[in-house]
């Protein structure tokens, strides 16, 4: 009777490993492909290729097209990778640069719970963002008391003639509404968007910035440098739960160009080996 060899447990575990991320990297670049195929559509019809002069009109699409393909893939790898969003939670990720051949790119992945919500700050917490924004202590503190007078339902006292049309009495819905106030509005919305959040976030200011819990939402930041050409784009994505996949709900452009990165390394450790290479096929 011959007895049958079993193999390690260790060497069974080391192969189904490398099943798993095989899987994974077949996942990620399925879904690149179908979101850059989704996002370049537009240049499959001859009228839109047409309507596009050559060169620099051309590029810019182009790179407009691309952002927003990573920033999509940045939201479907988040609730894809459970460990690669435990790293965006904990800010490992909140600023990355790198580049494909002649394209630089700088990503920043910013969880919401780590942010400042306009909604339900206290005003020290505000006070000590809007000093963090450059304003004065005075500033910061006046700005401070409109943000709060701004989303009050009560009508209350108090100075509101920076704000464009007075009070709201409402929450915050969206980001852009903080150029509503004179303080702020040399201050670009992207900027704005890296300290405040009117989704989630803190509203104490002794809370410590570790929360320790995943975000529900994120802000995925893309700008791509190509020569003198450039262009970015702020998007945030709601997080994957199990009734439904990542969703955008906000896009703030990034209307002021960034200084370009210094850093030429590999992006394949942020948006994985095969999507870089799909990447280098477009871009290059």
């Amino acid at each position: 009777m011959t007895l049958e060899r079993k193999e390690p447990m260790a060497q069974q575990t080391e192969r189904q490993g490398d099943s798993d991320d095989s899987g994974f990297a077949l996942l990620a670049v399925l879904g690149f492909i179908l979101l850059f195929a989704m996002f370049l559509a537009p240049f499959a019809a001859s009228s839109r290729l047409k309507a596009l002069t050559v060169g620099h009109e051309y590029n810019q699409a182009r790179l407009r097209n691309a952002v927003q393909a990573i920033n999509g893939y940045i939201a479907w790898r988040i609730g894809a990778d459970s460990r690669w969003r435990g790293v965006v939670d904990s800010g490992g990720l909140f600023a990355s640069e790198c580049a494909i051949k002649d394209v630089s790119m700088k990503i920043a992945i910013i969880p919401h719970v780590s942010l400042i919500n306009l909604n339900t700050a206290e005003e020290p917490l505000l006070v000590a963002g809007f000093k963090g924004m450059g304003l004065s202590g005075i500033d910061a503190q006046n700005t401070a008391q409109k943000v709060m007078r701004f989303r009050s339902p009560a009508t209350g006292n108090g100075d509101d003639r920076d704000i464009d049309a007075g009070p709201k009495h409402a929450p915050f819905e969206d980001i852009s509404e903080l150029h509503d106030f004179e303080a702020l509005r040399g201050i670009a919305l992207a900027d704005l968007g890296h300290v405040f959040s009117v989704r989630e976030g803190r509203a104490i200011l002794s809370r410590s910035k570790e929360t320790g819990g995943a975000s529900m939402f994120y802000t995925i930041e893309t700008v791509l440098f190509d020569g003198d050409d450039w262009t970015g784009s702020a998007s945030v994505f709601s997080a994957a739960t199990r009734s439904g996949p990542s969703q955008k709900v906000a896009t703030n452009d990034v209307d002021t160009k960034p200084p370009v990165p210094k850093s030429k390394g590999s992006c394949a450790s942020l948006l994985d080996g095969d999507v870089t290479r799909v990447l280098e096929e477009v871009l290059t």
